[in-house]
């Protein structure tokens, strides 16, 4: 998953073609039930893996650091303006590629709510939201480590 999102950063660069890119980043008192703590602000894991952080120097990217799973809504802003949107609109972005991890949480809840939002016309001019499953990639959480972890619901992978 990181060598793809590594090889299209890289071709989306030399093509300085714009980048949108989510970083979950919760702050460590604002629990996000039912997943246990994670990606805490100011943690390692709140931070671009080391293949890719080179991108916070791209003129063409726009970092994102939100705190839930849902990068449309952590793309609002307190005024009720969303980065998101106006990235669509002014860069007139027609097709939305999307890579990630946590395929089926976050990458899953982005391109609902993006597809909706496209629905309803709040995106204009957005055709398209792709998912690249090759880019994708999700974590395991096996039912006796939830057990674990007050309030973590499991989140098993078949091997």
């Amino acid at each position: 998953m990181v060598d793809e999102s590594v090889k299209f950063a890289n071709l989306f660069c030399e093509k300085k073609w714009p980048i949108f890119a989510f970083l979950d980043c919760h702050h460590p008192n604002i629990p996000e039930h039912p997943y246990p703590p994670h990606c805490i602000m100011g943690t390692h894991e709140a931070e671009l893996v080391p293949s890719l952080k080179w991108l916070e120097n791209e003129p063409n990217v726009i970092i994102r650091r939100k705190d839930c799973i849902d990068g449309f809504i952590g793309s609002l802003d307190r005024d009720g303006s969303n980065v998101f949107v106006n990235w669509v609109k002014s860069n007139e972005i027609k097709v939305v590629l999307v890579l990630g991890i946590c395929t089926d949480i976050c990458v899953l809840d982005f391109v609902c709510s993006a597809l909706s939002a496209r629905n309803h016309r709040i995106l204009s001019p957005l055709e398209d939201v792709i998912v690249y499953s090759r880019g994708c990639a999700t974590y395991d959480l096996p039912v006796h480590v939830a057990k674990s972890i007050k309030g973590a619901l499991a989140h098993p992978q078949v091997r």
